[in-house]
Order: C-alpha cells, then sequence, then structure tokens
C-alpha cells in the first residue's frame, strides 16, 4: 500500500522549486520532535522545579514573629523548602531531613530542621494560613487571561486505595481529605481549592471554590461533571461571567420555552451536541490534574492528625503549580 503524497509550494521552505513529501514522514517527524521537546523537559524537570521553588521562597513575605529571648525558631522559609522537596520527592520526614542536607547550600538554609520539627511544623494551624497565601502568591505572578475552568473533586488518604477505586459509598465512611478545586484548563493549574471531610457532596463547595478565584482570572467557561448541573452552581458560573458547560441528565427533555439555566443548556446540547461534547469533554482536564499530582507527588498522606493531612494536601496543590509554572516557562524557552 503506497502512502498518499502530497505537494507543498515553496513557502513552506526556504529553497526554489516545489517538493513532494511523504505525509508519513510528516507525521514521523512532528511525532519526533514531540518526543524530543519531551524528553527535554524530564531531563529539566527537577532543576527547574528547584530551582522555581529557591525563587519563590526567597521572595514570598512570611510575616515570622521573632522572639528576643530563648532558642531562636527555624525560619519558616527554610520549613517550607522542606516541605516542598519532600513532596517533590515523595519522601518520608526523616529522608526530607538527608534531602535538606544535600541543598543546604543551594537554598542558604542556616541550619536544617531536625525531622521531628518538620513534622510538628507539618500539623500546625499556623501553617493551614500560610499555605494559602502561598497558593495565592504564586497565581498573582502569571498574567490577567481569559480561562475555562473545570471544576471537580478528588480525595487523599493513608490507604493503598486510590480516590477511583474506592466505591462512592465505602468513601463516606472513611477518613479521606476531600479536595475540591477548580483548574484552569490550559495550563493545568489549580486555581483554587477547598478540603472538606469524603461525605460533603461536590457541589455544596461549587460556590466556595469560585468565589476564591484569583484577580488576575476572567472565567470564560465551567465545565464540569453532572453532580454540578444544579442551578445554584449554575448560577455561580453565570454571576462570575462564564458560560456553563455541565453534565445533563440521560432524560434530559427539550423545551421549546426554556426558563431555567439547565433547560437552556440541555437546548444547547440538543441543537448542537457534536459543539457541546467538544466543548464538555474539557472536564476531563481535571481529573488530568488530579492525576498529575498524584504521579508525582503521590496519591496517599503520611500524617494523622487533621491539620497535618490537610498541610499535606496545601503541599501537594502548591508543589503542581510550582511544576506547571516551570513547565510553562520551559515551553517559552523551548
Amino acid at each position: 500500500m503506497n502512502s498518499t503524497e502530497v505537494c507543498i509550494p515553496e513557502q513552506v521552505f526556504s529553497f526554489s522549486g516545489q517538493t513532494t513529501v511523504d505525509t508519513w514522514s510528516l507525521k514521523d517527524e512532528r511525532a519526533l520532535s514531540a518526543i524530543a521537546r519531551y524528553s527535554n523537559w524530564l531531563v529539566e524537570e527537577l532543576h527547574l522545579c528547584i530551582q522555581r521553588i529557591r525563587d519563590l521562597v526567597d521572595f514570598f513575605p512570611f510575616w515570622q514573629h521573632r522572639r528576643r529571648t530563648g532558642r531562636p525558631p527555624v525560619r519558616e522559609r527554610d520549613l517550607m523548602v522542606g516541605f516542598l522537596l519532600r513532596q517533590l520527592f515523595d519522601s518520608t520526614f526523616r529522608q526530607t531531613q538527608a534531602i535538606m542536607d544535600c541543598f543546604m547550600d543551594y537554598f542558604g538554609l542556616d541550619r536544617v530542621p531536625h525531622h521531628t520539627v518538620l513534622s510538628r511544623k507539618n500539623r500546625s494551624r499556623r501553617w493551614s494560613i500560610i499555605w494559602k497565601r502561598f497558593h495565592k502568591f504564586v497565581l498573582e505572578l502569571l498574567p490577567k487571561r481569559k480561562v475555562i475552568i473545570a471544576t471537580d473533586a478528588t480525595g487523599y488518604s493513608s490507604r493503598k486505595r486510590g480516590w477511583k477505586e474506592t466505591p462512592y459509598a465505602i468513601r463516606a465512611n472513611q477518613d479521606w481529605v476531600k479536595l475540591h478545586a477548580a483548574i484552569e484548563v490550559a495550563h493545568f493549574v489549580v486555581l483554587s481549592y477547598s478540603m472538606t471531610k469524603s461525605n460533603v457532596h461536590d457541589s455544596q463547595l461549587f460556590e466556595t471554590v469560585w468565589n476564591d478565584l484569583p484577580e488576575n482570572v476572567i472565567p470564560k467557561r465551567s465545565v464540569a461533571d453532572s453532580a454540578y448541573n444544579g442551578e445554584s452552581c449554575l448560577h455561580v458560573a453565570k454571576g462570575h461571567g462564564a458560560t456553563p458547560i455541565h453534565g445533563i441528565k440521560k432524560n434530559a427533555v427539550y423545551r421549546h420555552h426554556p426558563e431555567t439555566e439547565y433547560q437552556r443548556m440541555v437546548n444547547f446540547a440538543t441543537h448542537w451536541p457534536n459543539r457541546y461534547a467538544e466543548m464538555y469533554g474539557m472536564r476531563n482536564h481535571a481529573e488530568t490534574a488530579f492525576g498529575m499530582i498524584q504521579s508525582s507527588f503521590g496519591y496517599r498522606i503520611r500524617c494523622r492528625t487533621e491539620a497535618g493531612r490537610k498541610n499535606e494536601v496545601h503541599a501537594k496543590v502548591s508543589s503542581h503549580n510550582i511544576r506547571m509554572l516551570a513547565l510553562m516557562s520551559f515551553q517559552m524557552e523551548y
């Protein structure tokens, strides 16, 4: 079977005349270039992430109170470096102490905190506030832009089975930390998030997550599954200027005179099913972002206290955003 030949004009190349190029050759060359860029990213990923961590913690204001008497406390900057390195290497607190010894000069650490100090500080409620401030600080570095937002939820626990592998009926009775997040579809960045117990329905936190979006984001479209097809969720998306493209029920009926936002969305899906399917398919980017977090920084949490478990999830989200910032800078260079 012969491959198809296409005629390409001379403007495409820098030499005179015309030539015929095998389409399979173009496809292979495109694939090889993408593979080469991905290979370069895998080589530079760790270095770029560590460099981004150092730059962010140097400019982030910690506002730490220092006592004039007694033993000097560990700098919160050094603690954040340890928490982020722990997620980056998916290590324990004891292993994190050894890793910080290796990077002591690179990060300019005064002294490496003991692993017991890391564990104790991680379960403090003050660090929950610091993580929220740090999350907003990282997102403020991005330019003002229009975005498509995918909203979904996932869970983290110390169990061997992940969130997807656990049945719905069992999740509500287990000690999961449920993460409700709004994901930027284009760059997989977590724009805002909130954490609850596993028995809280997804739609109950939709308004909270959307009201916490950064100011440099202009929502253009909201994509979510059928758990968010209630009128309250649709009105929240419309109130932020976004067009809701949420999942609809299988028994949805077309209305000649729609009165609610849900009925208008059903009419749109009925009139233009291909356009609706294409827009709604972007909802999978939220699942992709959750998969990136779990594959890069682990899907299990090791802490036992409630505050420590939530702070560990805070660290995972911030580490993921730092990794996405490093990826965006890498794509601009290459």
